[in-house]
């Protein structure tokens, strides 16, 4: 009895030593909570929690991904740069020797890989778990070049479910139709959510909660904008925003929280070329607002295209040209022309926004950190 009464006065104590150490582990970075769930049970119970796990991503510093797959070692490398200039550097292992993998995208900390076969694999460079997908039910394979087959991870905030959306070609090779199935992390088949009209011109972006898909026509400013709602799993379209020229290129990528677009004027042999960014303001999905403008560097005679890998770190654009290229604009300074960020790299490289997390998958995955 005596020993009840003890344990009873020694919970109010126990629940306020708790509470303190998650308001520890509120400010420690997602590497140092990553070791931190091996201590002991009460410790990976609290890191486990899914409140905590996405309290604590919610005050994440977005850092640039740089991934590339080095030949000579045959392992994949991700860089994560921090705004402070510095640097980690991932060395990540393959199931298989000969598979060159990619990344298809990258939310709340987690990669999601594909390679040439079709197969999906959802990775977390922090925590170094990693989990294989089922194969899709379209397999006919994929390429991180190709925009009519691809995946996107996704996170639905209300359920909290992390999703991946694939997108494939009809059943007719001529078909305007595209199809979409989806994955929803812990379970464990695919599901078809229906199809829609309209031919793909570049990969879907995911913005809290929905994946935007361009779909061109005979001209641009026919094309729309498709949208799945992660949450009901259900279409709609928005259409591109009135524009005096769409006389170049277009895509869609996300800045500062926000789906953008991008808009590529100008002729290859008249004056440089120029983008513009416009990003949606409104809920109600039809306010647009021009955010930046500035002028595209001339590379080669064939760079005629739409930079497909824009982003937004450190106060700064970051934009991707070619394969080895990274450029970035401040757009506090009086400049409106991107600058080379450091010198072409020695490997092509993709580039994604990043945030260091400990949300949980299953496997582990052998990743070696580089000093």
């Amino acid at each position: 009895m005596e020993h009840k009464r003890a344990r009873a006065a020694e919970e109010p104590a126990r629940m306020m030593c708790d509470d303190a150490l998650t308001e520890v582990f509120r400010w420690l970075p997602a590497r140092a909570l990553a070791a931190c769930r091996l201590v002991c049970k009460s410790w990976m119970s609290v890191l486990t929690d899914p409140h905590f796990i996405h309290e604590h991503l919610s005050h994440g510093q977005q850092k640039l991904l740089l991934f590339a797959n080095d030949r000579v070692t045959d392992k994949s490398l991700a860089m994560v740069l921090a705004d402070d200039d510095s640097r980690s550097m991932y060395q990540l292992s393959r199931p298989a020797a000969s598979r060159t993998v990619f990344v298809h995208n990258s939310c709340n900390g987690l990669l999601c890989l594909g390679d040439s076969t079709g197969a999906v694999e959802v990775l977390n460079p922090t925590t170094g778990e990693s989990l294989m997908l089922p194969m899709p039910m379209y397999t006919a394979g994929s390429s991180q070049f190709s925009s009519c087959n691809w995946h996107c991870l996704g996170f639905c905030p209300k359920t909290r479910e992390h999703k991946v959306v694939h997108f494939y070609p009809g059943a007719h090779i001529d078909s305007c139709k595209v199809r979409c199935e989806i994955y929803t992390v812990g379970t464990d088949v695919w599901r078809q959510v229906g199809s829609f009209h309209g031919s793909p011109t570049d990969r879907g972006v995911h913005v809290n909660g929905t994946v935007y898909y361009l779909t061109k026509f005979r001209y641009i400013a026919s094309s729309r904008i498709n949208c799945l709602n992660l949450e009901s799993e259900k279409f709609d379209v928005m259409m591109l925003p009135p524009r005096k020229s769409y006389g170049g290129h277009c895509s869609l990528t996300e800045l500062e929280g926000r789906l953008c677009l991008l808009v590529v004027d100008g002729v290859l042999e008249g004056p440089p070329r120029t983008m513009d960014i416009l990003m949606l303001s409104g809920d109600d999905k039809q306010s647009w607002t021009p955010r930046y403008h500035f002028s595209l560097p001339w590379l080669m005679p064939s760079c005629y295209f739409t930079p497909k890998h824009t982003l937004f770190h450190d106060g700064k654009i970051w934009v991707q040209l070619l394969a080895r290229n990274l450029y970035c604009l401040d757009p506090s300074s009086s400049s409106e022309e991107l600058t080379i960020a450091w010198p072409e790299l020695d490997f092509p490289f993709s580039t994604h926004t990043f945030i260091e997390s400990i949300v949980p998958l299953r496997k582990d995955y052998f990743i070696k950190q580089i000093q």
